[in-house]
Formats: C-alpha cells, structure tokens, sequence
C-alpha cells in the first residue's frame, strides 16, 4: 500500500509540476560534467548521471556529505557512525566495496576497506556541485566504479570571500568552519578549516572530526596549474560497528590525507592534462576503548597515481586518450606487508552524428593488476535527441572490483580472510529516457546488472568464523526515476521553490549459493522513494522537508523525516533543523540502531 501510495504521489506531482510556466530556470543547465578526458554539457550525456549544485547542497544546512547524498536516488548511504564518523556507500544494490568516489577526477582509492571511502577532507563550503554516475564506470574510471561513481567538484574563486559557521545541537553536538578565498596575483586560492564533535547519541558513540583543505590554480596564459590537498582526522567510539553489536567498547580512529596536482595545457587542437596524486591512510582499530593492548589493529596505506589524460575535438566528434599508473602499498599488524601496481590505459571517442542529434561513444580501459593480471573494460553510450529537451539513451559496459586487503588476508577471532579470492566482475546494460529544459529535469531508466563471483563474508554454520569468498552469482533487475522542477519565479512570490522526487526499485535475485549466512549480499534496497521541497515564505525566511522511505531486502523498511527553516539577512543567515522529525527507530546496516529526533541550531556568514 505504501509503495502504491508513492507512485501516485510521483504521477500527481509531475502532472501538476508540468503545467508551471516556461519562464523558470536551472543553473544546472550550464554545467559541464567533470570526466577525466572527455567534457561533456549536462544536456547532452547519454547515461544516468545526477548533478547536485552548490546551491541545493547550501539549502540543506547539512553537517556532513553523508546527508547531502542522501538527495540522491538510487544512493544508499548505510551509516554505522553519524554525521560523516562513517559510512558505507552503495549505488543501485551494489556492496559498500563497488562504489567509487573521487576529488576533482581524483580516485580515493582505499586498498585496505570500502568502510573508509569517505574518509574525505572537505567542508560542505569546499563543493561546487557533485555529479552521480549510476551505472557501470570502468570506461571511465577503471575498476572499483563497479556499480557507479560520484565525482565531488570543488573550485577556487577569482575574488576574496569568506564564509564562516557554527552549529550547537543535543547530544553535545558542536561544529564549527571556516572557509577563505585569498586570491594573491596570479594565484587563486582557497582554504577551509572545520571541527566536528558530539557526545554521541548513546554509549560509545562520541566522535571528534576535523577537516583542513586547500585548493589553488594558477593561470599561466591558456594554461592551468591545479593544486589541492587535505586532511582529516577520525577520532570515534565505534559501539558494534564490526562483527557483532555485542560488542560495544570498540574505538577507532582515522588520519587520512590527499595531495593533487594537475596541469591543464592546449597544444594545437589537444588539450593535455598530467597529473599526480598521493593518497595516504591510517586506521587504529581497538577492541576494547579502555583496555587497547587487549586487541588492536594498525593499518597504514599509501596510494600514488601518476596519470596523463589528452582530448582532441575533430570533425566528427571527440577523441579522449590516456595512461595511469598505481602504486599500492600496506603496512598491518594484521594484514602484513602488501603490495601492489595498477597499469590503466584508455580509449574512447564520442561520435556526433545526424547534425549531432546521435552521439555514439565506445570506449575501451585496459587494466594490468599486479596480483590479478589483466582486465578489459569495453563500453559503449548511445544517444539520440527527439528534440532540443528530450533524449532516448542506452549504455552497457563490463565492469569488476578487486578485493581488498582486508579481504584477502584480515584475520582474528571471529573472522578469516582468503587469500585465493578472484575479482568479481559485472555487465550492466541500461536503457533510458530524459528530459532537459530550464523548467524541469526529468530522467527514468531500466538497468540490469549481471554480476559474478561475487565477494562476501558468510559462515556456513553460526560457531564458524566470517570467511570471504566468491560465492555466486546475482541479477539486478531495477527502474530509477527522478524529476526535478524548478517553481521560483522573477519577481514572484511562489511559496513553493523547488521539489525534487527519487524513485528505485531494485529486484535482484543470487544465484545458487550454499551460504547460510551473509553479511552484506541481502542489505540492498527494494524501494526507495525520496521527496525533497524547498519552500519560501518571504524574502528571508525559507526552509525544507525531506522525506525518505527505504526498504530493504533484510532489515525492516522505515520513514524518515527531516526539516529545516533558514532566517536570512544580508550576509548572515540562521537556522533550526530536526533530524528524523518523527524519531523513527531504524537500522541502515544489521548492526547499529540510528539515533532518534535530533535538534540543531545554525549560524552561517557568507561575505562574497
């Protein structure tokens, strides 16, 4: 009955949203999506891709990333610690494992966990826009963009600006920021500095965060020099995060830094764009909080990538080449010492046709992995434009994830890696329809996900250890719908702004397996339905409502609702927030009870 209930509530409202005047507009419709060789304008990408601006993001008065993805259909963010502590990411039923998240086209590659993908040093204050690609991504971004990638676009300003906040809430909660453009000649730049901390919502659960980023770009004729990097530390009570809810005293905490440089340089007709990166991680995992010699993990990574990404536009389109290297190393207590290289090389080319009313792009990523040899991702984008708005398009691609070290080789006393464990691999088709004006976005798609050897830790019988292996195989079967409309109107008085309306559903179906019991196969979404409408009152009070409804295929389904009412005046603003409105009692992994109704006050200054 619920789902039928949202269903129509979706038809209603785009019928009624269709009949709104044409004089609306989307800054999104400017936004050029940030791939690594080939730019392409929002309108004219022939897959799923979701494009959240800097300005949704602001509405929010998120405190985290975590929360700002959750707008995002089809993207489930499974938190185990709130407020951005951690969080495992998965796109369209994919594990915490198969999803990719990048900087600015950087790969925050974690080879020990999927558990600290988003161990990212930045302020919500740092992010321009973050573009969502749902659906197969080797071609684009080699392995690990197994079920889809989000790409965080951040940017340096031209003038000065400054921007500054403080939020206090229950529990303790207490953040602060700082973010400062200071252009200095012919250097723009930027950095940001924030602090995170709360007493927690229930025992152990206390965290402290701080977050330190810098951005900056020198021009140097028609050429760029691009320069970031950051830091952010994770200290936090991590109450039956790991293996069994028993186990409450557990304490961990997370250093991780990143440090990029690029060159953006034009040589006739190409643009060559090197670039080098270096990623470090450090994870101290304790057993017990106030007995840390009882059990312990240490676990430091280092990830380097030297890549080369060249483009050329000619007659019939464009062509996009490049190279990169990985170099991977680990040192563990516990996993030992590892290491690994990643050789990638790419091919692809986006033919425009028909007056450029067919696009078709094939592209190919060769991947040679020390420890796994030689992979092939082939991909193919067709599109075709009905008209100046509306687009059919397909995509298909072959795509894998490695295992993790974690994986191969993690051992205690209730868990044992494997190290003979393959890569999983998937081939994913999708089929879709979208519509692009400056009044309303619209975008609905059937993908299909055929995985194999899937990697998951199960036991056979329940006094076994959790041991991964490469169990099976799976069919996702899923529609994702979202429309997007934009109300504001010039010299209008239109109480309601925005409204933005995600749905998923999510069939999949494992294929004959003798595991008895899995931790992670099961978690995925069936249904998802997200709502999500921004008001006005007046000139300076506004707000927001969010409304969620996940069910999953082994936990309970739930709703949530969160709230938000922003008071501006001038270059200040201010706001009360609730967190889960209605104090659901839910779970987003089998592990961890979320918290309940959570309130907050905000200040915010922005001087641009």
């Amino acid at each position: 009955m619920r789902i039928c209930f949202s269903l129509f509530l979706i038809a209603w409202s785009i019928c009624v949203m269709a009949q709104s005047s044409d004089t609306l507009s989307f800054d999104i419709q400017e936004v050029t999506i940030a791939e690594n060789r080939l730019s392409i304008p929002f309108n004219d990408v022939s897959r799923n891709i979701e494009v959240l601006t800097k300005q949704q993001i602001q509405a929010l008065n998120a405190n985290n990333i975590n929360e700002v993805l959750q707008l995002v259909g089809g993207v489930d963010i499974r938190q185990r610690g709130i407020h951005g502590v951690q969080a495992d990411l998965s796109i369209r039923g994919g594990t915490f494992e198969q999803a990719l998240v990048l900087i600015n086209g950087v790969k925050m590659l974690d080879p020990q966990t999927g558990h600290h993908l988003m161990n990212l040093p930045i302020t919500l204050e740092d992010i321009e826009r973050i573009e969502v690609l749902k659906g197969p991504g080797a071609r684009i971004f080699g392995q690990n963009a197994f079920a889809g990638a989000i790409n965080i676009i951040t940017k340096v300003k031209e003038d000065f600006a400054l921007s500054a906040g403080l939020d206090y809430g229950e529990n303790g909660l207490l953040n602060a920021f700082t973010s400062i453009n200071l252009p200095v000649n012919q250097l723009k730049q930027k950095i940001s500095l924030s602090r995170n901390h709360s007493d927690g919502y229930r025992s152990n659960t206390d965290y402290n965060i701080t977050n330190l980023f810098y951005q900056g770009q020198v021009d140097i004729g028609r050429n760029k020099l691009n320069l970031f990097g950051g830091y952010t530390a994770r200290d936090f009570g991590a109450n039956g995060f790991y293996g069994n809810e028993t186990f409450t005293d557990q304490y961990e905490e997370t250093r991780t830094s990143i440090i990029s440089a690029s060159y953006e340089a034009r040589a006739g007709s190409w643009k060559i764009s090197p670039r080098l990166n270096w990623r470090r991680n450090t994870d101290n995992w304790q057993f017990r909080r106030q007995d840390p010699e009882f059990f312990q993990n240490f676990h430091t990574s280092h990830v380097v990538t030297g890549e080369l990404h060249l483009s050329k536009t000619h007659g019939l389109g464009i062509l996009g080449i490049g190279a990169e290297y990985n170099s991977i190393d680990l040192t563990s207590n516990n996993l030992g010492q590892r290491e690994r290289g990643q050789i990638g090389l790419h091919l692809e080319n986006r033919f425009l046709l028909l007056d450029e009313q067919l696009d078709i792009t094939p592209g190919i990523y060769l991947l040679r992995i020390s420890d796994f040899g030689t992979q092939l991702f082939p991909g193919l984008d067709i599109g075709y434009r009905l008209d100046n708005n509306w687009k059919l398009y397909t995509n298909l691609g072959r795509t894998s994830r490695i295992p993790s070290f974690t994986d191969l080789y993690y051992e205690d006393r209730g868990n044992l890696g494997n190290p003979d464990l393959q890569t999983e691999s998937a081939f994913t088709f999708e089929l879709g329809a979208s519509h692009k004006s400056r009044t309303a976005i619209y975008q609905l798609s059937y993908f299909r996900r055929d995985a194999s050897d899937l990697i998951d830790w199960f036991k056979l019988n329940p006094d076994d250890k959790w041991m991964p292996d490469n169990f099976g195989s799976a069919i996702y079967n899923g529609l994702d719908l979202s429309a997007t409309f934009n109300l504001s109107r010039e010299k209008s008085s239109s109480f309601l702004q925005t409204l933005k309306i995600n749905y998923l559903y999510l069939n999949a179906s494992l294929g004959d397996s003798d595991v008895a019991l899995s931790r992670n196969a099961l978690e995925n979404l069936k249904h998802q339905l997200i709502i999500h409408p921004r008001f006005r009152v007046s000139n300076h009070l506004s707000g927001s409502l969010l409304f969620k409804y996940n069910d999953r295929a082994s936990l309970e389904d739930y709703s949530l609702l969160d709230a938000n009412v922003q008071y501006n005046i001038n270059d200040w603003a201010f706001y009360v927030k609730a967190s889960n409105l209605l104090d659901t009692a839910y779970r987003e992994t089998n592990l961890v009870p979320m918290p309940g109704r959570w309130m907050m006050v905000g200040l915010r200054y922005r001087l641009h």
